[in-house]
């Protein structure tokens, strides 16, 4: 499992909801980053962009809002993903929902 997956699902591991905000929307923003040049990640880049931006305003409730579309995105990817992995991004997808 490439590290940054692996951070993300440690920083995760206590739930969405015990993140901090600004940790969130850096994560966000690192994770659109490294989705840029990935084959079939568009929609999952602009879902993270919306997250960041939410985070980054402090609205907490549409950021809780936007997680399911993000987790069913994260699970929808995770299919092409490289197999070392496709489960760590069905874990995060899964936290993502809470």
């Amino acid at each position: 499992m490439n590290e940054q997956l692996r951070q993300t699902l440690q920083a995760l591991g206590g739930g969405v909801t015990n993140v901090d905000p600004s940790a969130a929307a850096t994560v966000a923003l690192d994770w659109q980053q490294t989705l840029t040049d990935v084959p079939g990640a568009a929609t999952l880049a602009d879902h993270l962009a919306q997250l960041q931006g939410v985070l980054s305003s402090g609205d907490l409730e549409e950021a809780a809002r936007l997680l399911p579309a993000l987790a069913d995105e994260t699970e929808r990817l995770a299919a092409n993903a490289p197999a070392e992995d496709q489960d760590g991004l069905r874990q995060l997808a899964a936290l993502l929902r809470g």
